[in-house]
């Protein structure tokens, strides 16, 4: 995309990239801290995908711009992006601006490393073994290990995956092609995070219409599972709570395929 010309760097010159940094910084704490937090200021200055292509220049260029340049996009990717710091943010799972939390993640970009071993990041590897052992303290597990999901979707996949190495422990060593197919019993109504997963692991998805709100019940999976032949087999035990169906093993014939189903996402 650049020609074999080098980009201008300020790495020669620390006054430049301290005066550049602090401008930044400037504009972040006024445009995303103050106004962004702000009741008075909107939550976002929407604009339809093709009018913000022309307020935005986009274009990825050879060369560099001008320190005046640079903070001037900054301002712009504030303004046109959404505050989810406001008082008046709603949409996600997520919201609020905490200035500790903020001051962290600036540290940790500044590092910019990341949590492989314990020679690349000394100090983090501690911190992560030590949120997780407060974290299984608190569900009362004195021993265990686990690992931090960056979103839902990753979430649920990592859910679907466990499930599986529950129902097959050996399936890593054993290879995909040993095990028979694996089906994976859903709602309609189940967000769309949950829809790649079973392709990308190798499962038969099956979509099960439920009468209200998003629970998997035992009864809601008789269009696709007969549960005379079920019950009568003894190859089904649920186990409820507060009325939700959290547990269901289930053999069935999918497919004129042998099918054992994992848990249900309820």
């Amino acid at each position: 995309m650049a020609d074999s010309e080098a980009l201008p760097s300020l790495a020669g010159d620390p006054v430049a990239v301290e005066a550049l940094l602090r401008a930044v910084f400037g504009v972040v704490v006024d445009e995303a801290i103050q106004k962004g937090t702000s009741a008075s200021q909107k939550v976002c200055e929407w604009k339809e995908p093709e009018e913000l292509k022309q307020l935005l220049d986009l274009e990825l260029r050879s060369q560099g711009e001008s320190q005046e340049q640079i903070l001037e996009r900054c301002r712009a990717v504030i303004r046109y992006s959404v505050k989810t710091g406001h008082p008046r943010f709603f949409n996600q799972l997520f919201s609020g601006l905490d200035p500790h939390a903020l001051a962290g993640r600036i540290i940790t970009e500044s590092l910019n490393t990341s949590q492989y071993t314990y020679e690349i990041a000394p100090v983090f590897v501690l911190m992560e073994e030590e949120v997780l052992r407060k974290l299984r303290a608190l569900v009362g597990w004195s021993s265990g290990d686990g690992i931090f999901c960056p979103g839902g979707s990753i979430s649920n996949m990592y859910a679907v995956n466990l499930a599986r190495y529950q129902r097959y422990p050996d399936c890593k060593q054993r290879g995909l092609r040993t095990l028979p197919p694996l089906a994976l019993f859903t709602s309609k109504e189940v967000g769309k995070r949950h829809r790649p997963n079973p392709g990308l692991l190798i499962l038969i998805s099956s979509h099960v219409t439920t009468p209200s709100r998003r629970e998997l019940r035992f009864w809601d999976l008789a269009p696709t599972v007969s549960e005379s032949r079920l019950m009568r087999e003894g190859k089904w035990s649920p186990r409820i709570w507060r009325g939700r169906l959290v547990w269901l093993r289930l053999r069935v014939l999918c497919r004129s395929w042998s099918v054992p189903p994992l848990a249900p996402l309820c």
